[in-house]
């Protein structure tokens, strides 16, 4: 009889430490998901706090650069994927991400958007042989690129091309729009030279693309 007794309360001891074990490990689990979630939303903040940061500090520099170089519009358009043609290959397309407009002059935010590449060879060529010269617009040949920056009254623009981290990968490029010849008349009879506007628009190309990067996830 004692000896059953005490068989029945070995087997309750040891279904209680094999519930205690179970309940021991559900907490842990249970502790280790929340933990989880939490890091997870802490790192999704700090994500999103410097894609925040990274927008504000590409808007800034563009803006400082077009009242430098007193420019009518700066933009940063960026490439990227806009479906597949019927063969598998990859659309290529670029889309305004960042703007600055002078008093009066009207954006072109909402109206350039997954605009297709291939329509625009002339610009890819410029970002290669031509990137932050000044152009004249009439100095064109008749192509949409032409075409769209005679619609938004571009007299001359200039092209700087963004890279991706590993300072190779095409990311985008900044454009700055005169819509007046006068802004560059007057920085002309300043003293100030095209290539001297040449390069301040690409040091500030640098910057932006070094805040871009940083916002990237």
């Amino acid at each position: 009889m004692i000896a059953s007794i005490s068989s029945y309360s070995n087997l309750i001891y040891s279904i209680g430490e094999i519930v205690g074990v179970f309940v021991v490990g559900i907490v842990v689990g249970f502790v280790t998901t929340i933990k989880k979630k939490k890091i997870s939303a802490i790192v999704q903040n700090r994500k999103e706090e410097r894609a925040a940061l990274s927008h504000s500090q590409v808007h800034e520099s563009l803006t400082e650069l077009r009242l430098l170089v007193r420019a009518s519009r700066a933009m940063v358009f960026q490439f990227h994927n806009g479906g597949k043609f019927a063969d598998g290959s990859s659309i290529k397309r670029f889309s305004v991400t960042h703007e600055s407009c002078g008093a009066g002059v009207q954006g072109m935010l909402l109206e350039s958007q997954d605009v297709l590449l291939t329509r625009y060879k002339e610009l890819v060529d410029i970002l290669d042989t031509r990137s932050n010269k000044i152009i004249r617009t009439s100095d064109l040949p008749q192509c949409s690129f032409r075409y769209g920056l005679e619609i938004n009254n571009v007299l001359c623009f200039a092209l700087s091309p963004l890279r991706c981290e590993d300072g190779l990968t095409p990311m985008g490029f900044i454009c700055c729009h005169w819509c007046d010849f006068s802004e560059l008349d007057a920085v002309h009879a300043e003293g100030i030279s095209e290539n001297s506007l040449g390069e301040v628009i690409c040091t500030s190309a640098k910057t932006i693309n070094s805040h871009l990067t940083f916002g990237k996830p």
